[in-house]
């Protein structure tokens, strides 16, 4: 326990040394209630090596609409694996900031967006500094430093902070909170990802059992499709295989690569509440030959399938580093959780067992990566951490609920809320309320709330 402590310390000890000559906001920097502000921090790119004062530019926004100056909280929104920025569609934690006299920050994660350490570099050996730890110590100066900002220009004592965040960042957020509770209050993990896993086989057991929620004849439909595809490919029926990946503009995709592409479209859409939806049309397309449903899947791909088409897959076969690669580099190194097919479901295709996740990580960083998702747990706890004020919240229709937190310490204030509403799934009470949401989802909102204010105003 001492050597983590003095581990994560670093980065707040190194503050006294560069600050005046490297970490920091823009010159000229002055907070104001306008609206979401956008701006630059001047971070540390390697926080564990003292004699390493390199820094990079990471982009950050603001909003002190109705923000007490003097003894306000501040709610950091930590960005994950995306490009950041105001996020529209989930503005329920920036109501809540409001509610309470707060400062709303979004934080962007270093190798993602604008944020790059290494903006001009393809060497893998760059990446050595895309971590957990880093992500956390980049959260640690960055919230101390704009807390001792208020300090000096407001008066005051230490304003509380809250850290929030979903998925990945929602670990990120549990994670910090127990690294660094003398900086953060409380955290908000909203479908926080805490157990790595290498062989991710639950996620697919729940694609199944949240499709079942609609009918047998939606999960039937991926069923078919999966058992089909598959025995064109053992049978080395290239022509036909071509013939549906032309559907999708997507020839040039291998036959694993494009497994993944035709997976993508219904787990994204369990995983982020459109299962109704999704088995809606599934239904419909039930009766058709098998190649006319191929057709109407590709009939029916959105923008969001279309992104990772484009994005991910065809980025990942390209043979060299850049900005999309970041979140592969870091479930090939910390977390897994690879999504592959668990037995007897048929909800995916055989081809994307463990083994080819892995190779896949050896042919873009380099034989001698490994992942390291035991490491991972035993650093921070899998789900069994012990950072008190936590409240964590799981969909029950979201595939991401295996890796995430159910079962709490109640002795550390940590509460833990599975909700079992239609289409709850990722990250559910993090989207703007709206009139139709369930009384299952208004609830948990309200005790994230109430919870809060207990922290803020103790």
């Amino acid at each position: 326990m001492k050597k983590s402590t003095a581990f994560f310390g670093i980065a707040i000890l190194l503050i006294s040394s560069v600050t005046a000559s490297a970490v920091g906001f823009k010159e000229n920097f002055e907070m104001k209630g306008d609206g979401f502000i956008q701006s630059e921090f001047e971070n540390l790119i390697d926080h564990f090596d003292p004699t390493d004062e390199r820094t990079y530019s990471q982009r950050f926004w603001y909003n002190a609409d109705g923000f007490d100056y003097e003894k306000g909280p501040i709610f950091l929104y930590i960005c994950g694996e995306y490009v950041c920025g105001v996020n529209e569609e989930r503005q329920f934690p920036v109501k809540v900031a409001q509610e309470f006299n707060g400062l709303f920050v979004y934080l962007e994660h270093r190798y993602y967006g604008e944020s790059q350490p290494f903006p001009d570099s393809n060497d893998v050996a760059d990446l050595g500094y895309l971590t957990a730890k880093h992500a956390l110590a980049d959260l640690a100066v960055f919230l101390s430093t704009l807390n001792n900002e208020l300090i000096k220009t407001h008066g005051g004592e230490k304003r509380k902070i809250v850290v929030v965040g979903g998925s990945y960042p929602g670990a990120l957020s549990a994670w910090f909170r127990a690294k660094y509770p003398h900086i953060a209050e409380a955290s908000w993990a909203s479908s926080a990802v805490v157990q790595a896993v290498e062989d991710m086989t639950m996620f697919d057991y729940q694609i199944y059992n949240s499709t079942m929620r609609s009918s047998e004849t939606c999960t039937k439909v991926i069923q078919d499709f999966t058992e089909y595809y598959d025995s064109l490919v053992e049978s080395g029926d290239e022509s036909t295989l071509n013939d549906i990946k032309s559907y999708f503009d997507a020839t040039d995709l291998d036959n694993a690569l494009f497994a993944r592409t035709l997976v993508h479209f219904y787990v994204g859409k369990v995983q982020y509440g459109k299962r109704t939806q999704l088995c809606e049309f599934l239904e419909n397309i039930a009766d058709l030959p098998i190649l006319e449903r191929f057709k109407k899947v590709a009939d029916n791909y959105d923008e969001n399938d279309y992104k990772y088409l484009d994005e991910v897959l065809r980025t990942e076969n390209n043979g060299h580093i850049s900005t999309g690669d970041a979140w592969h580099y870091q479930y090939c190194t910390e977390y897994g959780y690879f999504q592959t097919p668990y037995d007897g479901v048929s909800m995916r295709s055989k081809l994307l067992k463990l083994p080819y996740w892995q190779q896949g990580c050896r042919e873009s960083f380099g034989d001698q990566i490994i992942t390291e998702a035991r490491e991972t747990n035993v650093f921070f706890g899998s789900d069994m951490i012990r950072g008190s004020n936590t409240f964590y919240t799981n969909g029950g229709e979201d595939p991401w609920q295996w890796v995430g937190v159910t079962h709490v310490y109640d002795e550390l204030n940590q509460v833990s809320r599975l909700l079992q509403c239609e289409n709850c799934a990722h990250c559910v009470e993090l989207y703007n309320e709206r009139e139709d949401d369930s009384d299952e989802l208004k609830q948990v909102r309200l005790e994230i709330k109430e919870w809060l204010k207990k922290i803020i105003y103790s």
